[in-house]
């Protein structure tokens, strides 16, 4: 019965972890709060589903792995550099303010509990960190400025290590105390010694073992996930407590380096720590008992109400003393630091182990951690808003601009709207052209627009703009559509050289822009400076409408020339036509067009990447058409008029494939109904990014054209699609 009970409850817990997780994201509220009453309603003091007493010693020790593995991924995807660019503001808050809340807390309960130095120290780290797990959700809610939103959002990014750091320091430093009288300090520079060099050991080893690529890559997950079970346990053996600070250390050092292949490896184990946060949070909230928050009486209340209302705002002013920030963007900052994940795993796994030590105070750990939670993310998330809108600190509207592109083009309207007071991206997976835009001053992603997710970028935010500025007319439309899902309410604008709608490969989506502007040539060339000028237009000044790209009018940017000419306004305006350019030869070959009777993209997919055998014996091909069946699951490859484009990048291959495939039965699109006659599948290298953009704008101009397509769609043998695709 007692294995029927465990199992019970470990399952449930992992299901339901899960469940909530998804339905959080749903209806757009913070998981901690879906987690926390999930798990109490799931728990022994309601329904009784969980049952946390029952893996006796084992909670324990799945507590202490999962924070182990969620700290572990919390050094991998640690942005370094975030921390060298980040603001005067967010430095401060990091230092200062980090020093604040801690000391400041650690006095308050010292006033209010009859708890020793050391003990307020270990409960005060606990409540440092904020996360950006329970900022993010609340910045996605209500729109603030810019400025504010960038503290907000970097403060939740880097002040995890941070908090987390002082926190494990401070619990070593505790149980160090708790031990034999006069070795306190020699016990706790053991247990931090044995972290941080067997973490750093761990962690170099890691990075040496994946930069020699002695693991496959269908192992390269679960090896370091083995790597950072095993660093845990060996430091937990050497030295009890040791373990959460040495993994804590090897995630940095993974992170930090240039380790290869880190983005497959962070991804698994952000997927990863969302199943553990799931199953933690579950187990957690089952474990708690109500009654508990009752034991320490108002004097609780008191406290808590003294951290969100006396301790931030000392918190911010003194940190942001010197700031630009206006008073009422600092009492809004002062309103906002929900606490997360971090914290309330930590505040259970010391709880536990304090317990297991027969330390009276405990509790106390998990009751005051569990009781700034409610508070900050309950009360302080659902008053942002009406806080936000009573400062005045929301904004309107979003007026940042996001371009597709940094060649030449893009970087002269970039600087024409950041000159003008706006914000503004350019993204281009070029990194040559990247490059060059930020040696100009200007934010430049180098990334995929087709695979980004903006939700990673704090640059978006504030941006109700997209142009779509490559140099194929169908590509853009392609762009548009996909960011038409991620952008609310955004102005959608795309380059159209040719303005007539018939024959159009793929469905309108976004405002075209700028027809008759041959723009393509200083896409292309980005050593020709752009002939793009900047000109006042007064009353009565005669201007070009065809050439104006973008105007300044009555404080706002808008698209081409303004309506009205006999008022004053600033334009952008190409002042000469394009010279020739040549369209590059696609990367095909006879023997990679095939015609086949499959009826299925599963296996049409495996035929298509069969024809790779004898150029590329090396490539992975089930890891690929998992890859592309799951990216087609997403988002359709379809282009229109029965024609698919998938793509991807690849590591096994040193230059390009395009391998293509007539189904002689159209294959149904299950996104849209309509049948796959033709697929088009592009395969890169991983370091030749532009080539494969520019590969997907050769395809895109072929099949946007409708005699070609015509040709493409009528050829009766492999040999006629071949002469089609090559000779057009």
């Amino acid at each position: 019965m007692d294995q029927h009970h465990l199992l019970t409850t470990f399952a449930l817990a992992a299901s339901l972890g899960v469940f909530l997780l998804i339905l959080s994201a749903r209806i757009k509220v913070s998981a901690i709060v879906v987690l926390l009453i999930g798990g109490i309603l799931a728990g022994p003091e309601f329904l009784g589903l969980v049952q946390p007493e029952t893996l006796g010693q084992g909670m324990n020790t799945i507590i202490s792995i999962a924070v182990g593995l969620i700290l572990f991924e919390g050094g991998l995807t640690l942005d370094i550099k975030g921390y060298r660019q980040v603001s005067a503001e967010i430095w401060g808050v990091l230092t200062a303010g980090v020093l604040v809340t801690w000391l400041t807390t650690a006095v308050i309960l010292k006033l209010v509990f009859p708890f020793d130095w050391a003990f307020c120290l270990l409960s005060a780290s606990l409540i440092i960190v904020t996360g950006p797990t329970v900022i993010g959700p609340l910045l996605s809610r209500i729109r603030v400025r810019k400025n504010l939103h960038h503290i907000l959002h970097w403060e939740g990014v880097l002040i995890d290590p941070i908090g987390v750091f002082i926190a494990l320091l401070c619990f070593d430093y505790y149980i160090s105390a708790a031990g034999a009288e006069g070795t306190v300090l020699l016990d706790f520079f053991l247990r931090f010694a044995v972290g941080a060099v067997l973490g750093l050991i761990f962690g170099l080893l890691v990075h040496v073992i994946i930069k020699r690529n002695w693991i496959q890559d269908e192992y390269l997950n679960i090896f370091v996930l083995a790597c950072a079970i095993l660093n845990f346990a060996v430091a937990d053996t050497i030295k009890v407590e040791s373990g959460l600070l040495s993994v804590t250390v090897a995630g940095l050092v993974v992170g930090s380096l240039d380790t290869p292949k880190l983005s497959q490896i962070v991804t698994y184990k952000v997927e990863l720590k969302d199943f553990l946060i799931g199953l933690l949070f579950v187990l957690l909230a089952a474990n708690l008992e109500l009654v508990k928050f009752t034991q320490y009486g108002l004097a609780l209340g008191g406290v808590v109400l003294a951290v969100m209302f006396v301790v931030r705002p000392i918190n911010i002013f003194l940190s942001t003393r010197k700031s630009s920030l206006q008073f009422r963007e600092k009492l809004f900052l002062s309103w906002i630091a929900p606490r997360g994940i971090v914290a309330a795993s930590m505040a259970s796994l010391f709880a536990l182990g304090l317990t297991n030590e027969g330390n009276e105070h405990a509790v106390f750990l998990e009751t005051f951690t569990y009781s700034v939670i409610a508070g900050t993310v309950i009360f302080q998330g659902f008053t942002a808003g009406a806080v936000g809108r009573l400062l005045g600190v929301l904004e309107p509207k979003p007026t940042g601009w996001i371009v597709v592109g940094a060649h030449a083009v893009a970087r002269k309207l970039a600087h024409f709207i950041e000159d003008n007071g706006f914000s503004v991206v350019l993204i281009d997976s070029n990194p040559r052209e990247a490059s060059l835009a930020r040696r100009e001053g200007l934010i430049a992603l180098c990334v995929d627009a087709m695979a980004i997710d903006p939700e990673h970028y704090v640059d978006f935010y504030g941006c109700g703009n997209f142009v779509a500025l490559t140099g194929n007319e169908n590509l853009n439309r392609l762009l548009c559509q996909r960011w038409d899902n991620l952008l609310d309410d955004a102005n959608l604008y795309r380059w159209e050289e040719d303005a007539v709608e018939e024959g159009r490969a793929l469905p309108s989506m976004g405002t075209a822009v700028w027809h008759g502007l041959a723009l393509s040539y200083w896409m292309s060339h980005g050593e020709v400076d752009a002939p793009i000028r900047s000109r006042s237009l007064t009353g009565g000044s005669k201007v070009d409408p065809d050439k104006v790209l973008l105007t300044l009018y009555n404080g706002d940017i808008i698209m081409g020339p303004p309506e009205d000419h006999m008022r004053p306004a600033t334009l952008l305006t190409l002042e000469e036509p394009e010279p020739e350019s040549q369209e590059p030869t696609l990367p095909t070959r006879p023997e990679w067009v095939v015609f086949s009777q499959r009826q299925d993209l599963k296996s049409l997919y495996s035929r298509m990447l069969s024809l790779t055998a004898e150029q590329a014996p090396q490539l992975d091909r089930d890891t690929l058409l998992s890859d592309l069946l799951t990216r087609e699951e997403e988002f359709t490859s379809l282009l229109g008029h029965g024609i698919s484009m998938p793509h991807a990048y690849s590591p096994h291959i040193e230059e390009a494939l395009l391998l293509v495939a007539r189904a002689k039965t159209g294959i149904p699109c299950k996104h849209t109904g309509s049948d796959i006659d033709i697929v088009f599948m592009l395969l890169s290298p991983l370091d030749q990014p532009s080539e494969h953009l520019g590969h997907i704008s050769h395809i895109a101009r072929l099949i946007g054209k409708e005699t070609n397509r015509r040709i493409i769609l009528e050829a009766d043998t492999p040999e006629e699609l071949y002469e089609a695709i090559t000779n057009h």
